[in-house]
């Protein structure tokens, strides 16, 4: 007797089901994922196509190994054997940082979900990972990173430098400010041996003078504080005055001449420091590469622009190296100085809206045309007086200095009474809070403060000086100095101007202190303090 079972559907049911076993198993060894897995025991029994292209070990080299102290880098042991643990007890862990070695003996950086794994009867038999490839965003990220540190390294390193460049500026400024004052103080009518050798002193403390300025335009370039001022200016004066810096400085043998073709066109609007800082730097360096011939500086008016030029017959400049002069510390065959000239009066001109460039060609004939063009509307000339040359002022005035060094002190008192204001009652104070002091019981007509004191053992930096004198409703005209770029603060703690270090010429100087008397007293409706010694302007 034969007994039947229909086992068909069964049949049909165990083959389904080892269908969907190959699917998955081809699911799994084709994934674009890494997926691999452990036994009870911490051994690898998963392993799949992508895990061994990662790690290039064969799933035939890594079954039965086991996964931590085979694969996973030492330090990481303890933590991952704390996670695969974790799962085995049936906690799962995702978004887990795995770092594999490789059989190159690479790291390789997975991103792993670590999932238990159950039998038919839900029983835990092991765990299975499936993770995500993130190498290379981790490398990214640590380049990232990289870039970020030498990026911050970087401006660190320009912020110290700017910052040591701006305190070796002042440094410098406080004895080259004392000798300045003392050439300047020098009794007329010397031999004209002695004379020419002030002369080259003042030469040198101008060319010194004008590195350090140089290097503090290219921080305010840098920072974009640079800003023109305007105001009426005499195309002749600025002319003459460049004229009378820069002759000295040409090589014997060399004519050095200058033309002013703009009739009666003389009075514009501009920034007289600045313009003359563009010609300066400009025939400047013509000065270095002509040793023979001549330098002709000309202005004359082109349409709206006033153009400047500065022919010389030195050797000519290649055109491919024309534009290169514009930038920052480039210098041509060894020339002395530091680069810098062309490139500050480039931006100057580019502030003011105009252009700058060479026509040269070498190849043709030697020589070089610097043109400087810039669009300086016409105004008429200033209400006011031009003071005669060697007019001192005569009143009484009285000052007060305040400097942490006696020798800038005893050098500015010298200057005043030599060559400015040779009747004048002078104070001296080595500190801010010594100065105070001296205001709250005694009237100054001029205080001039120096920004930084601390070799003097001052607390207080020139502008909290200033600040706490407005405070004190102190009306003296307040001259800030400083050889740093201070202006700014100053302004702002109410000093009525600032002097850089070496301080202007005698002669700006007068200037200087007849305007400020003549607007004080011009505000309070009084007679000025100063009388002006002056003839009308022609």
């Amino acid at each position: 007797v034969g007994v039947a079972q229909d086992v068909t559907e069964a049949a049909k049911h165990d083959r389904a089901v080892a269908s969907m076993a190959r699917e998955l198993r081809q699911l799994v060894d084709t994934a674009n994922a890494p997926i691999f897995g452990i036994d009870m025991l911490g051994n690898v029994n998963e392993w799949n196509n992508k895990t061994a292209e990662i790690t290039g070990f064969t799933k035939l080299e890594a079954m039965g190994k086991p996964l931590i102290s085979t694969y996973i880098v030492p330090s990481l042991r303890p933590s991952v054997q704390e996670v695969l643990d974790n799962a085995l007890h049936g906690n799962e862990t995702s978004n887990y940082e795995l770092e594999f070695e490789t059989k190159s003996k690479e790291i390789r950086y997975l991103l792993v979900n670590a999932t238990t794994r159950r039998d038919a009867e839900s029983n835990i038999v092991g765990v299975v990972g499936v993770a995500q490839d993130v190498t290379d965003d981790r490398k990214h990220s640590q380049e990232l990173r990289k870039m970020q540190y030498l990026r911050a390294s970087q401006e660190a390193k320009v912020e110290t430098e700017r910052n040591m460049t701006a305190y070796f500026a002042h440094e410098l400024r406080n004895p080259l400010h004392a000798i300045d004052s003392a050439l300047n103080s020098m009794p007329t009518g010397l031999q004209s041996e002695a004379q020419s050798l002030v002369d080259s002193m003042q030469l040198c403390t101008a060319f010194m003078s004008s590195i350090m300025n140089n290097l503090l335009d290219v921080r305010k370039m840098e920072e974009g504080k640079m800003i023109l001022s305007s105001s009426p200016l005499s195309l002749k004066s600025l002319l003459d005055g460049v004229a009378r810096m820069l002759g000295p400085s040409v090589r014997p043998g060399v004519e050095f001449m200058v033309e002013c073709k703009v009739g009666k066109r003389i009075w514009v609007l501009g920034d007289s420091h600045r313009i003359q800082q563009i010609l300066t730097n400009v025939v400047t360096n013509a000065i270095k590469y002509t040793t023979s011939g001549y330098i002709k500086l000309v202005i004359e008016w082109e349409n709206h622009n006033v153009r400047f030029e500065c022919e010389d017959t030195g050797p000519g400049i290649p055109v491919k190296e024309q534009q290169k002069l514009f930038e920052r510390f480039v210098q041509r065959g060894g020339a002395p100085g530091t680069g810098l000239g062309l490139a500050i009066a480039k931006h100057l001109v580019d502030l003011t809206k105009g252009s700058i460039g060479f026509i040269s060609d070498p190849s043709i004939k030697p020589g070089t045309s610097c043109v400087v063009l810039m669009p300086l509307p016409e105004c008429q000339p200033p209400e006011n007086v031009v003071i005669e040359k060697d007019a001192l002022i005569e009143e009484p005035l009285s000052f007060l200095l305040i400097d942490d060094i006696a020798m800038n002190r005893t050098m500015l008192r010298r200057r005043i009474l030599k060559g400015i204001a040779p009747k004048s009652v002078i104070k001296e104070a080595s500190t801010g809070e010594e100065a105070l002091v001296i205001c709250s019981k005694e009237s100054f007509d001029i205080i001039v403060v120096d920004q930084y004191m601390e070799e003097a053992g001052g607390v207080m930096v020139g502008t909290d000086v200033v600040f706490a004198m407005r405070r004190m409703r102190i009306g003296s005209i307040i001259i800030g100095c400083s050889g740093n770029d201070m202006e700014d603060l100053f302004r702002e703690a109410g000093a009525d101007w600032v002097w850089g270090k070496p301080m202007p010429s005698n002669k700006t100087t007068i200037r200087q202190l007849r305007t400020a008397f003549k607007m004080k007293t011009k505000e309070k409706g009084k007679e000025p303090a100063i009388k002006e010694n002056a003839k009308p302007l022609s």
